[in-house]
C-alpha cells in the first residue's frame, strides 16, 4: 500500500480523475497521538442517508469520540466531522448488506468472498468491522 497510496491520492486529487470514481475519497485528519496530518484513501459508502467508511485498520481509532476530517470525493473537498461507531453485530451486518445492495462490491469493503457468493445480513454481521460516519458540515 506504501506504493499504490501515494498514486491514488494524487489520481483522488486531481478534479479530472476524481470526479470520475464513484466510491474512492480520501479522508485528511490530524492524528490523536501524533499530531501528524495523515491522509487515507477510503471507499466511502452512502448507507440510508449517511456516509460510512468500513474499516478495521489501526487509524480507525483516531475517530474514538469523533474528530474532524477533510474528505475530497469526485473532485470535491468537503470538511465535516467523522465518529467511530461501537455497532452491534446485527447493525454491522445491515449496514454492509446495505452498501453490497447498494452496488458497492466486497473487495470495496474489505471482504474476500469468492466471485457470485452473496453473503447473508447474518453471515456479514459475524465479521467484527468497525464503521466511521462521516456528517458534512454543509
Amino acid at each position: 500500500m506504501r506504493l499504490v497510496n501515494p498514486l491514488v491520492r494524487r489520481v483522488l486529487t486531481t478534479r479530472s480523475l476524481g470526479r470520475r470514481i464513484r466510491r474512492q475519497g480520501l479522508i485528511e485528519f490530524t492524528g490523536r497521538r501524533t499530531g501528524r496530518t495523515l491522509r487515507v484513501p477510503v471507499c466511502l459508502h452512502d448507507v440510508d442517508g449517511q456516509t460510512l467508511v468500513f474499516t478495521e485498520r489501526p487509524w480507525r481509532r483516531n475517530f474514538a469520540g469523533g474528530a474532524p476530517v477533510t474528505v475530497t470525493h469526485r473532485g470535491r473537498v468537503r470538511r465535516g466531522w467523522a465518529l467511530l461507531l461501537e455497532a452491534t453485530p446485527a447493525e454491522a451486518g445491515a449496514a454492509f448488506r446495505a452498501a453490497l445492495d447498494d452496488g458497492a462490491t466486497p473487495f470495496e469493503l474489505g471482504l474476500k468472498v469468492p466471485r457470485g457468493y452473496e453473503p447473508t445480513e447474518a453471515e456479514l454481521a459475524t465479521i467484527a468491522r468497525s464503521l466511521i460516519r462521516v456528517d458534512y458540515d454543509d
